[in-house]
């Protein structure tokens, strides 16, 4: 899924780094870059992004004043040197804010937000089951001095460790990135994946059988803990075929 954008910033070295970042992705689509935020405004008006990214202290308009003209903004990621602006950022429903420098794990980081948020709003309700989720799109893991792409499919469990989480995969290899579980849980695709202990998050599509005290993926036993056991349960039984009539 390519998710089209447009990049706003006064500082052409920025948008040059914005631009090699975005290309990085290899899901982003830069449909046009400005550094005047109203040449900017005028594209809008007449064309449709998926996602701006745009700086926020702008001679002329400001990147705060752009997103208030519009009608019908796209989903929106400011960026600044200022944090102060955040709070007014987040007033205007903005997905995400960047603070410069931006660093290309931060930017991933915001792709991977944005993927998961477009998913949510094009999956349809009938539909938003772990079966009809579990091939949605891709993520980015940072891991070693590299980032790697990781398709949601692939993805039997997650573990927390003491400083990492690992991720463990279909074809037995296992990825470990800085990164805690609950950050992680919190840009996974909603329903896709469901928490079975506090040290481990599990990808429905993958289970193979559950009891009082583990869940079985991949041929690999994980514990059940008492707090989770209900949610479990109740995703397994919503997706039975066969239920005991009453």
């Amino acid at each position: 899924m390519k998710i089209t954008c447009l990049l706003l910033d006064d500082d052409p070295l920025v948008l040059d780094l914005l631009q090699a970042y975005a290309a990085m992705t290899e899901v982003l689509e830069v449909k046009a870059t400005f550094t005047d935020p109203l040449e900017a405004h005028r594209y809008l008006l007449d064309h449709q992004v998926q996602v701006l990214f745009s700086d926020v202290t702008m001679p002329h308009l400001s990147g705060l004043d752009l997103v208030r003209s519009l009608r019908e903004p796209p989903l929106v990621v400011l960026m600044t040197s200022y944090p102060q602006y955040a709070m007014e950022g987040f007033n205007l429903d903005v997905c995400d804010f960047l603070l410069k420098p931006i660093s290309l794990d931060r930017f991933l980081k915001a792709v991977n937000k944005i993927a998961g948020l477009l998913r949510t709003a094009q999956v349809p309700a009938a539909v938003e089951s772990g079966d009809a989720l579990s091939g949605w799109g891709s993520f980015f893991i940072r891991t070693d001095s590299q980032f790697v792409r990781l398709h949601y499919r692939e993805v039997l469990y997650i573990e927390a460790l003491k400083d990492f989480t690992k991720i463990n995969t279909v074809d037995g290899r296992t990825h470990l990135t800085l990164v805690n579980l609950k950050n992680i849980e919190e840009q996974l695709p909603p329903g896709m994946f469901v928490r079975t202990h506090r040290s481990y998050l599990v990808n429905s599509a993958r289970i193979e059988s559950v009891s009082n005290q583990e869940v079985r993926v991949g041929g690999h036993a994980l514990p059940l803990g008492q707090t989770y056991r209900d949610k479990v349960t109740e995703r397994i039984v919503n997706r039975a075929l066969i239920r005991r009539q009453h």
